[in-house]
């Protein structure tokens, strides 16, 4: 986004804009708008808060263009001072809530666009965004209900149908879920959308058409980069359903290349090294009294893929735990101390000056955010993942919370890896070398961290949950010190929001299928397996 165009620099010497000229003024501003010309669109704007500069319809209009220029902190201070002039603006409320939301503000966003509802019911696109916050909150049920009414006012939207779709497959609806997207792709409605969320909510059978189509798919030119990279992995798992698994590892081998993606495994092994020269035992003896007394937190932590997923819908099927799933706090914190600073050397410094104060204040802001996902439960899990690299910071702030390190065979969790369209926050899963090493480097940490915290870390073998569910599943129960429930052995039947990849998987009863799965594409996995070295066996 601009904020200052060379065209108004030539405003300086023109007249004051009359009140009578400001909406042709605006008009002309939305036309460039709507032709994609956001410098003239602009420009035509700014001309009006020169000499306006309360003007809302104007300031509305600048925070649109910021929206669209993937500015949202921008677009809602403009939208901010728009509803200062008129508060009740169903528009301007709008146009905030979808703001805030890009803000990653989905509590906000939820209460403006719940104004917006009320003020226009028949507003479809208000309920449509109010679903998307309340799923990015994990609120399913009202996710849902929002979506569904927003069907209702619009019944022939097969559009508005896949994205309601895609919210039924994070309920573990995937029945109802394949038929929309079926449907979507007999209609050829946003058909790629549809064939990537058809393989996440269907288990291919050898005679299903749609890997075919997807195949075929993929030599359009018409698909964007990122449309294309989704409908690879698509491809890639319903060609593994169907066993043709040289084709599947194909399309996820060409995916990779597509994106070109590196990663600097060097950079991260000399940052592991860092973490252990910090956490030592003696540093964090010296901080065991500095954080928060409570017991409410479980963290779950470990290589993606390695039972993360199916632990936290294990714990939240007791009655007295909730799962707020992989919740990026634990790292925002760690970088209010410097965490991922250029000055590598400043997250060290900040938690040697660490004081009780400090600490308190940081486990209260995330206790905070464990209250919005459960006001009640004893226990809230915190399923992110790569919260592994941060047991140090953990362990001060929280030194009586339980933590659940989540393990797999590695040859099945970096396979596992290497087959999902992860972001490209995971850009170790670029390559099946640089997974290895990466999976050698969290090794090493996870190592570490069993030294310098000894009792503190439960180890939870994927291979012995599917071995023996009961006993595996009373001893995670057991760890979090509550009295075991059944309803933890029917974990498939609990209703809630899950996001990840693993969504498919954990609304079935425990299946053996999934341990020593990368067999299935042994052939391709040389570099994989000399990356590992011994951790291959």
């Amino acid at each position: 986004m601009h904020t200052l165009t060379p065209m108004q620099n030539s405003l300086t010497s023109r007249r004051k804009l009359p009140a009578s000229e400001i909406v042709p003024v605006l008009k002309k501003g939305v036309a460039a708008q709507q032709a994609g010309d956001f410098t003239r669109a602009e420009f035509h704007y700014q001309t009006v808060l020169r000499d306006h500069p309360k003007y809302p319809d104007a300031l509305n209009m600048m925070g649109t263009i910021a929206l669209e220029a993937k500015k949202p902190a921008i677009a809602s201070g403009y939208f901010r001072k728009a509803l200062k002039q008129m508060p009740r603006n169903p528009i301007f409320l709008f146009n905030m809530g979808c703001a805030q939301l890009a803000e990653k503000k989905p509590q906000i966003a939820i209460e403006t666009l719940r104004k917006v509802t009320l003020m226009q019911p028949e507003h479809a696109k208000s309920w449509v965004t109010l679903g998307q916050a309340e799923a990015a909150l994990g609120k399913h049920a009202e996710a849902l209900a929002a979506f569904d009414q927003a069907v209702t006012l619009r019944p022939d939207d097969m559009r508005l149908a896949v994205e309601r779709a895609e919210v039924l497959v994070n309920l573990g609806q995937m029945q109802d879920a394949a038929d929309i997207f079926r449907a979507a792709i007999r209609a050829d409605v946003e058909t790629s959308r549809a064939m990537i969320g058809l393989s996440m909510a269907h288990k291919f059978k050898p005679d299903d058409p749609e890997p075919a189509l997807m195949t075929g798919l993929l030599d359009s030119d018409q698909l964007t980069a990122k449309i294309r990279r989704g409908l690879r992995y698509a491809a890639g798992k319903a060609l593994a359903d169907q066993k043709n698994y040289d084709a599947a590892f194909t399309q996820f081998v060409t995916a990779k290349d597509e994106t070109g993606e590196k990663f600097a495994i060097d950079t991260h092994r000399e940052a592991f090294a860092k973490r252990k020269e910090i956490f030592t035992a003696p540093f964090l003896e010296a901080r065991s009294n500095l954080g928060s007394p409570s017991e409410r937190p479980i963290f779950v932590v470990g290589m993606p893929r390695s039972g993360t997923t199916l632990t936290e819908q294990i714990l939240a099927s007791h009655p007295q735990i909730a799962g707020a799933g992989e919740l990026s706090n634990i790292r925002m914190l760690a970088g209010d101390l410097g965490f991922g600073d250029i000055d590598r050397t400043r997250f060290g410094r900040s938690l040697e000056k660490l004081t009780e104060g400090q600490a308190r204040k940081l486990a209260s802001r995330y206790l905070a955010v464990l209250k919005r996902h459960s006001a009640s439960a004893q226990r809230v899990v915190d399923k992110m993942p790569h919260n592994y690299e941060l047991l140090g910071l953990i362990a001060i702030l929280f030194p009586r919370a339980q933590i659940i390190h989540c393990q797999r065979d590695a040859m099945d969790t970096c396979v596992s890896c290497f087959t999902q369209h992860f972001s490209e926050t995971h850009g170790y899963n670029a390559d099946l070398r640089t997974l290895g090493q990466y999976y050698r480097a969290y090794d090493d940490l996870m190592a570490h961290w069993h030294t310098v915290l000894p009792g503190r870390i439960l180890d939870s073998r994927y291979e012995d949950m599917i071995a023996d569910q009961e006993a595996a599943s009373r001893r995670l129960i057991a760890w979090t010190g509550l009295e075991w429930d059944d309803a933890c052995l029917s974990f498939q039947n609990t209703e809630r929001m899950v996001k990840t990849p693993s969504r498919w998987q954990v609304r079935q009863p425990i299946y053996k299928t999934s341990v020593k799965k990368w067999q299935n594409y042994a052939e391709h996995l040389g570099p994989l397996k000399q990356a590992l070295g011994s951790l291959a066996e």
